[in-house]
Formats: structure tokens, sequence, C-alpha cells
């Protein structure tokens, strides 16, 4: 079953956001982008599922969850400029200055990480406290070259990794502050009860 949106937003640079608000206003938001090609209502489903639902664990905790949705032909660079505009819009409509989380899965997290150190590359205070990648993509050969001129990977966050066993995502435990990493889940939620708790238990507060 599909959770219905408080409200969406149109980002420019492909895409479009769900945002789901704990309380009244956007005050915790944590955005979370989608592997290219999956469409917001499977994300969103994906994200309430009864093996393990995280977007009520994340509300009952008084986090809002924006879900961002990537076209199937999405590069790094123009999924990027899409995290970075959904960025910058949850810092102006939020309500108080706590600390944001932002991360994705797939192409999505690979987006996540090149939005935000290339945010810190121009010296845009993106005021993110929690980073996070669960099977990521692995970059390109061009797409890793300019990761790398902009520092590999935010610096200025908490960087988690969550990759289950057998995926490649281009990234090591030396890149991470903290990497776990399981044998895949059943299939239905978006996390595992594993990933997801752990991410709640690292959440900013």
């Amino acid at each position: 079953m599909t959770a219905e949106p408080n409200t969406v937003w149109e980002i420019p640079r492909h895409g479009s956001a769900w945002v789901y608000t704990a309380g009244e206003h956007l005050a915790r938001p944590v955005i979370l982008v989608g592997d290219a090609g999956t469409e917001l209502p499977a994300l969103a489903g994906s994200l309430a599922h009864e093996a393990y639902p995280l977007l009520p664990a994340l509300h009952a905790r008084g986090y809002d969850l924006i879900l961002l949705g990537l076209p199937e032909d999405s590069s790094m660079t123009g999924a990027g400029g899409a995290v970075q505009n959904t960025v910058t819009r949850a810092l102006a409509e939020q309500y108080g200055s706590a600390p944001l989380t932002v991360g994705g899965t797939g192409q999505g997290a690979l987006a996540a990480r090149y939005a935000l150190a290339g945010m810190e590359y121009q010296r845009i205070d993106h005021r993110t406290g929690v980073h996070f990648s669960h099977n990521g993509a692995e970059p390109e050969l061009e797409d890793e070259a300019e990761l790398s001129r902009m520092g590999g990977r935010p610096q200025r966050a908490r960087f988690l990794r969550f990759v289950d066993e057998g995926v490649t995502d281009g990234l090591d435990e030396a890149t991470a502050d903290e990497t776990l990493s399981l044998a895949a889940g059943a299939s239905g939620p978006l996390l595992s009860e594993a990933y997801g708790s752990r991410l709640l238990d690292r959440l900013p507060r």
C-alpha cells in the first residue's frame, strides 16, 4: 500500500519529490533518493512495507521524509543537480535549523554523494549531518574522475554505507565512516530492519 504524501514538490533537473512531514511543518528532513527508474509510488510503498515500515518509524521519532524520484536515463551529474535542488528547497522550507540527513539507494545513492560533495566544493552549506548510501551504484570512469575532483565524498557529514554482500558500489570501508554489510534481506522493504535500525540510531538529533 502506498502512503500518500502531504505535498509534492516539482524539482528542476530530473524529478519530483514526495514530502511526508511528521508534524505540521517540515522540521527534521531525511531526503532519500530512489534508484533511477523507480517510480515514486513503488518507492513509497517499499518504505511502508509491513516487513519493515521505515516511514512510520521515522515519523515516530519526529523525522520528516522527502522522497526524490529519478528518471531511468539519469546521469550522475544530472541527478546530482536534482538532489542539490531538493536539499536547497528543504533548507528554505525547514522550520528550525536541525541538520539534514541525505542519502539514497542505487543510482540515487551515487547522485546524493556527488550532490553533497559538489556543494562542498562550491562552498555551499548543505547543513547535512548524516549522509547514507544503500547499495550505491558504482560510478563510471568519467564519473569517478569527477567525484575525485570534488573529494570523493562529502566531508562535512557522517557517511554511513549499507551494502549487501556481493554488491559492488565502488566504495570500501576506508571511504565511509561506518559500513554495515549483510546478506540481502527479503524483497519488499527498501531497507532491511538491520539497515533501517542502524540509520535511525545514527540520525542527527
